[in-house]
């Protein structure tokens, strides 16, 4: 059924919603004309109750300004909603037509109009709270302001068909009775004051709270239009309460109609965006005197009730106001900050978010960080829902929604990227303020994002640097192990053959001074194969580096061992000097310090990362460990080809890491994660 009222509705096009609400408006105040005149010619003839200007103001002046809304918003159920207000029009007619009926003359349908004359005011109930939760769009921010409408309109239901049925007068004159009353069923009244009781005691209230935390939430124009909804809002209850005071005098009657006058009053402005008064200036000054007006009658009241009841109206007890008064304006500017700073989340976040800046600046050890606290920052501070940069880096905080606004990250006149961020609301925008705020945030994202791409072009050098090192040294190893080296031994032994040929032939002195050389040129294999293993270990060319991972953990002893490698290809000679040295130091700390009876070795390797783990279920570690020599290389080792040791010692597992990316070998970043399992087995 929904489906096909919306369906019809898509159907009918924006004139004719217009051309419709018109004609309500004008039959809603055709209809209070027409009870007017027949409350005129009633009065000349027969006594009868007056009517409430209160109802005659519900009746037309807000189906006009339901008109006025839907004049511009045709499809803003709020609008249908203020229009549907005219079936009071209708009540009223029918009532004066069964006046009419009842004292002057029979009229025809007389028992239809007495019917509904009974129920007819069941729009007074709902209109309020669901008006509340629906403005300014004309549909419900949450579930809850959905259940909440839903069941306001269910207790106005009920009172409504408690009244259908039940025996008894009818509001616009006891002559008027309910022609299908039924005498059985009148306790049904009760369910008519309860439901009342509800809708106007509970659901409203409660419909109000929605409304402050929706307008809280909102920015832009629906944020305005929600303020100068508040303002009449604000403007009905002093009303009300100066209307309850006063009675059912002249001035009463007046409180009452300025208060069903106000909402309307602002739904129009709220439409028409009038700029006359800023809106968060009416509402903030509104709150505030609101406030003060209180605090002067609640504690001249209180004072003068606990001093003596007699002073008021005396010169005593209008000093004592007086004094009330100026101390209450006296508090008035920190009353106001305090509503501002409550009120107002974006001045209060434009405050707050300068010093999360210069924090996140000052404290995070590297841009990329400083950068992710600043956005997490901004989504904190201005209550968004997503925000994110998105440039030569990337980071984001939240949800990302389908509806973003972004705004250019210009650093030292160069684009590098852009702010992305969410509304709070799903097609609203910001106002000047925040889009200025926003463009300074994304100001500092960008030197942040600069500052990123610097400093990881400064550590893709540096990774060069030890790729091409390493390189050079594997290169200088070889040669110095298959060419130098041999050389060098090839002489020591054509000195060692001389030497004995000299003795031979009686030449002593000749023969010991070859065999000096001989020991010289000995010295220096010994030396050339020192620098030869210094430069690169012997191993990785002796058996790669596979099979000398696996020479780690064979012939430990006590100590089990159990590798598992993936296929690792052919790595850059930096990869494999850092991987076999710190995996080498994983291993010897685990027999010395673990106490364990297992280690093993896991790699896992991709086209991009390359993983390594050392995992043993020794003793375990401390959070914090100190810092030994061991550790200390391992972390040098990881530094030179960029990258960083982590302790994470609850996983319980020591593990070295690196990634790599095969189509530019020289680029080669790594991270070691010491963990530590204990008694995990």
């Amino acid at each position: 059924m929904r489906a096909t009222v919306h369906g019809l509705a898509d159907k009918i096009g924006d004139s004719a919603l217009r051309r419709i609400a018109l004609v309500l408006g004008v039959g809603a105040v055709t209809c209070i004309v027409g009870a007017l005149v027949l409350h005129h010619e009633l009065t000349e003839r027969v006594s009868v109750e007056p009517m409430f200007a209160s109802d005659l103001v519900l009746g037309s002046v807000w189906p006009v300004a339901g008109v006025v809304l839907l004049w511009h918003q045709p499809r803003n159920r709020c609008g249908w909603l203020l229009v549907a207000t005219g079936l009071i029009s209708v009540y009223l007619l029918l009532g004066q037509y069964s006046v009419w009926n009842a004292k002057v003359s029979p009229l025809p349908g007389s028992a239809v109009a007495d019917w509904i004359s009974m129920f007819g005011f069941g729009v007074y109930f709902v209109v309020l709270p669901l008006l509340t939760l629906m403005f300014p769009e004309g549909g419900f921010g949450s579930r809850h302001e959905k259940m909440l409408a839903i069941s306001a309109l269910s207790a106005a239901m009920a009172a409504v068909g408690a009244r259908m049925v039940v025996p008894g007068r009818a509001d616009v004159d006891a002559a008027v009775q309910n022609p299908i009353g039924i005498d059985a069923l009148e306790p049904l009244n009760y369910v008519t004051l309860v439901s009342s009781f509800y809708c106007l005691a509970v659901a409203t209230p409660l419909a109000v709270v929605a409304l402050v935390l929706r307008t809280r939430r909102a920015v832009g124009v629906q944020r305005a239009q929600l303020q100068w909804f508040m303002v009449g809002g604000i403007v009905m209850a002093c009303a009300l309460i100066l209307a309850l005071l006063l009675g059912e005098t002249g001035p009463g009657n007046a409180a009452f109609v300025i208060a069903l006058l106000a909402p309307p009053v602002a739904v129009v402005s709220a439409t028409l965006r009038f700029r006359l008064v800023d809106a968060e200036f009416a509402l903030s000054r509104s709150i505030v005197l609101v406030l003060v007006v209180a605090l002067v009658a609640a504690g001249g009241g209180l004072m003068l009730w606990r001093l003596d009841p007699g002073l008021a109206g005396s010169r005593a007890g209008i000093a004592l106001v007086v004094v009330l008064v100026l101390g209450a304006f006296a508090v008035r500017a920190v009353l106001q900050r305090v509503i501002d700073n409550w009120w107002f989340p974006q001045l209060r976040g434009s405050r707050t978010l300068a010093p999360r800046i210069s924090e996140a600046v000052t404290l995070s050890a590297e841009p990329r960080a400083a950068l992710t606290d600043l956005i997490s920052a901004l989504r904190t501070e201005l209550r968004m829902p997503y925000v994110a940069f998105d440039g030569v880096v990337r980071a984001e905080q939240g949800v990302r929604p389908a509806h973003l606004v972004t705004i250019d990250a210009i650093a030292l006149g160069r684009r590098v990227g852009q702010l992305e961020v969410a509304p709070r609301r799903v097609g609203e925008g910001f106002s000047a303020e925040e889009r200025r705020l926003l463009e300074q945030v994304a100001a500092h994202a960008a030197m942040m994002a600069y500052a990123t791409s610097l400093v990881a072009e400064t550590e893709h050098s540096r990774a060069r640097i030890v790729a091409a090192r390493e390189e050079e040294r594997r290169r200088l190893r070889n040669d110095l192990h298959d060419g130098v080296g041999p050389g060098l031994a090839g002489i020591a032994l054509q000195m060692d053959a001389l030497a004995a040929e000299l003795r031979r032939k009686g030449d002593d002195a000749h023969a010991a001074k070859a065999d000096g050389i001989r020991d010289r040129v000995r010295e220096a294999v010994v030396q050339v194969r020192a620098v030869s293993r210094g430069l690169r270990p012997p191993v990785l060319d002796q058996l790669g580096l596979a099979q000398a991972l696996r020479q780690l953990v064979d012939g430990l002893g006590a100590i089990e061992g159990v590798v598992q490698l993936d296929d690792m290809g052919e790595l850059p000679a930096a990869a494999e000097v850092a991987t076999y040295t710190i995996a080498a130091e994983a291993v010897t700390n685990v027999v010395h310090h673990s106490a364990a009876s297992r280690v093993r070795i896991d790699v896992e390797c991709d086209e991009e990362n390359l993983e390594l783990r050392v995992s043993d279920n020794g003793r375990g570690m401390p959070s914090r460990p100190t810092p030994g020599v061991g550790l200390m290389s391992m972390r040098q080792r990881a530094a030179e080809v960029g990258g960083r040791v982590e302790h994470l010692a609850a996983q319980g597992e020591e593990r070295w890491c690196g990634w790599w990316c095969p189509s530019r070998p020289s680029l080669f970043r790594e991270r070691l994660c010491v963990n530590d399992i204990g008694a995990r087995g």
